[in-house]
Protein backbone atom coordinates (compact mmCIF):
# COMPACT_ATOMS: atom_id res chain seq x y z
CA UNK A 1 0.00 0.00 0.00
CA UNK A 2 2.31 2.44 -1.09
CA UNK A 3 5.09 1.75 1.41
CA UNK A 4 3.20 4.20 3.71
CA UNK A 5 1.87 1.78 6.66
CA UNK A 6 3.43 -0.45 9.39
CA UNK A 7 1.57 -3.06 11.04
CA UNK A 8 0.25 -1.23 14.44
CA UNK A 9 -2.89 -2.96 15.01
CA UNK A 10 -6.45 -0.84 14.44
CA UNK A 11 -8.59 -0.72 17.58
CA UNK A 12 -11.86 -2.65 17.17
CA UNK A 13 -14.19 -0.13 17.64
CA UNK A 14 -13.00 2.42 14.91
CA UNK A 15 -10.34 2.68 12.46
CA UNK A 16 -7.26 4.82 13.71
CA UNK A 17 -4.47 6.20 11.78
CA UNK A 18 -1.36 4.28 10.88
CA UNK A 19 1.76 6.89 10.76
CA UNK A 20 -0.83 10.05 10.37
CA UNK A 21 -1.36 9.24 6.46
CA UNK A 22 -4.74 7.55 5.51
CA UNK A 23 -5.60 5.28 3.13
CA UNK A 24 -6.74 6.16 0.11
CA UNK A 25 -9.98 5.29 -1.06
CA UNK A 26 -11.63 5.16 -4.54
CA UNK A 27 -15.43 5.48 -4.99
CA UNK A 28 -16.86 3.72 -8.13
CA UNK A 29 -20.86 3.11 -8.04
CA UNK A 30 -23.45 3.90 -10.50
CA UNK A 31 -25.85 5.44 -7.85
CA UNK A 32 -24.68 9.13 -6.93
CA UNK A 33 -26.58 9.29 -3.82
CA UNK A 34 -25.06 6.14 -2.23
CA UNK A 35 -22.03 7.46 -3.71
CA UNK A 36 -22.93 10.57 -1.11
CA UNK A 37 -23.88 7.90 1.71
CA UNK A 38 -20.41 5.88 1.40
CA UNK A 39 -18.25 8.95 1.55
CA UNK A 40 -20.05 10.60 4.49
CA UNK A 41 -19.93 7.22 6.70
CA UNK A 42 -16.42 6.92 5.74
CA UNK A 43 -15.26 10.45 6.61
CA UNK A 44 -17.56 9.88 9.87
CA UNK A 45 -16.76 6.47 10.91
CA UNK A 46 -13.27 5.93 9.44
CA UNK A 47 -12.25 9.18 11.02
CA UNK A 48 -8.92 9.94 9.99
CA UNK A 49 -7.83 6.71 8.71
CA UNK A 50 -9.56 6.56 5.48
CA UNK A 51 -9.28 9.51 2.66
CA UNK A 52 -11.75 9.51 -0.35
CA UNK A 53 -9.61 10.78 -3.33
CA UNK A 54 -11.84 10.61 -5.94
CA UNK A 55 -15.59 9.01 -6.78
CA UNK A 56 -16.55 7.64 -10.41
CA UNK A 57 -20.23 7.75 -11.26
CA UNK A 58 -20.36 4.27 -13.47
CA UNK A 59 -17.82 2.27 -14.43
CA UNK A 60 -16.21 3.52 -17.89
CA UNK A 61 -14.00 6.11 -16.37
CA UNK A 62 -13.15 3.75 -13.16
CA UNK A 63 -9.27 2.62 -14.43
CA UNK A 64 -8.32 6.12 -15.72
CA UNK A 65 -9.62 7.12 -12.19
CA UNK A 66 -7.78 4.48 -10.51
CA UNK A 67 -4.67 5.35 -12.68
CA UNK A 68 -4.35 8.35 -11.86
CA UNK A 69 -5.34 9.02 -8.10
CA UNK A 70 -3.40 5.25 -7.21
CA UNK A 71 -5.97 4.54 -4.00
CA UNK A 72 -4.72 1.87 -1.59
CA UNK A 73 -8.67 0.93 -1.65
CA UNK A 74 -11.20 0.59 -4.16
CA UNK A 75 -14.99 0.77 -3.33
CA UNK A 76 -16.80 -1.39 -6.19
CA UNK A 77 -20.47 -1.62 -6.79
CA UNK A 78 -21.01 -5.16 -9.18
CA UNK A 79 -23.74 -3.78 -10.61
CA UNK A 80 -23.56 -1.20 -13.04
CA UNK A 81 -25.41 -0.46 -16.08
CA UNK A 82 -22.42 0.98 -18.58
CA UNK A 83 -20.03 -1.83 -17.70
CA UNK A 84 -19.81 -4.54 -15.10
CA UNK A 85 -17.93 -4.48 -11.69
CA UNK A 86 -17.17 -8.08 -12.68
CA UNK A 87 -15.83 -6.88 -16.01
CA UNK A 88 -13.92 -3.76 -14.10
CA UNK A 89 -12.39 -6.52 -11.83
CA UNK A 90 -9.25 -7.95 -13.69
CA UNK A 91 -8.69 -4.48 -15.39
CA UNK A 92 -8.70 -2.85 -11.75
CA UNK A 93 -6.29 -5.71 -10.53
CA UNK A 94 -3.80 -5.31 -13.67
CA UNK A 95 -3.61 -1.21 -13.22
CA UNK A 96 -3.20 -1.12 -9.54
CA UNK A 97 -1.91 -4.86 -8.45
CA UNK A 98 -1.37 -3.87 -4.53
CA UNK A 99 -4.28 -2.10 -4.08
CA UNK A 100 -7.25 -3.23 -2.01
CA UNK A 101 -10.76 -4.11 -4.34
CA UNK A 102 -13.99 -4.77 -2.44
CA UNK A 103 -16.88 -5.46 -4.37
CA UNK A 104 -20.21 -3.65 -2.61
CA UNK A 105 -23.40 -4.92 -3.73
CA UNK A 106 -27.08 -5.20 -3.57
CA UNK A 107 -26.94 -8.17 -5.76
CA UNK A 108 -27.38 -12.00 -4.02
CA UNK A 109 -24.48 -12.42 -1.92
CA UNK A 110 -24.42 -16.06 -2.87
CA UNK A 111 -24.74 -16.04 -6.56
CA UNK A 112 -21.70 -12.77 -6.62
CA UNK A 113 -19.45 -13.43 -4.01
CA UNK A 114 -17.83 -16.17 -6.09
CA UNK A 115 -17.47 -14.46 -9.36
CA UNK A 116 -16.09 -11.16 -7.54
CA UNK A 117 -13.58 -13.21 -5.83
CA UNK A 118 -12.24 -15.37 -8.82
CA UNK A 119 -12.48 -11.87 -10.71
CA UNK A 120 -9.77 -10.09 -8.38
CA UNK A 121 -11.86 -9.14 -5.57
CA UNK A 122 -10.26 -9.55 -1.84
CA UNK A 123 -13.34 -9.02 -0.26
CA UNK A 124 -17.27 -9.10 -1.00
CA UNK A 125 -19.77 -7.01 1.33
CA UNK A 126 -23.20 -6.75 1.00
CA UNK A 127 -24.32 -2.88 0.72
CA UNK A 128 -27.41 -4.36 3.13
CA UNK A 129 -24.56 -5.13 5.92
CA UNK A 130 -22.60 -1.94 5.01
CA UNK A 131 -22.54 -0.41 7.85
CA UNK A 132 -21.70 -3.45 10.00
CA UNK A 133 -19.34 -5.31 7.83
CA UNK A 134 -17.21 -2.88 5.46
CA UNK A 135 -14.68 -1.39 8.65
CA UNK A 136 -13.74 -4.78 9.63
CA UNK A 137 -13.34 -5.96 6.04
CA UNK A 138 -10.99 -2.58 5.42
CA UNK A 139 -9.01 -3.16 8.85
CA UNK A 140 -8.13 -6.76 8.47
CA UNK A 141 -7.36 -5.97 4.62
CA UNK A 142 -5.23 -3.07 5.66
CA UNK A 143 -3.77 -5.38 8.44
CA UNK A 144 -3.20 -8.42 6.13
CA UNK A 145 -1.31 -6.02 3.65
CA UNK A 146 0.85 -4.11 5.80
CA UNK A 147 1.92 -7.62 7.52
CA UNK A 148 2.74 -8.75 3.80
CA UNK A 149 0.18 -11.34 3.61
CA UNK A 150 -1.07 -12.44 0.80
CA UNK A 151 -3.65 -14.79 1.25
CA UNK A 152 -7.29 -14.33 0.16
CA UNK A 153 -9.66 -12.40 2.30
CA UNK A 154 -12.54 -14.62 3.39
CA UNK A 155 -15.84 -12.71 1.79
CA UNK A 156 -17.96 -11.09 4.66
CA UNK A 157 -21.61 -11.50 4.32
Amino acid sequence: MNGRHNSRSWGVATLKEIDSVPLSVLLVDDNRTFLRILARFLSEQGKDALSVVGSVIGGQDAVVQAQRLHPDIILLDLAMPDVSGLTLLPNLRRALPAAIIIVLTLMDPDSSRQAALAAGADAFVSKASLERDLLPAIRRLAARETEGGHEMMRPVD
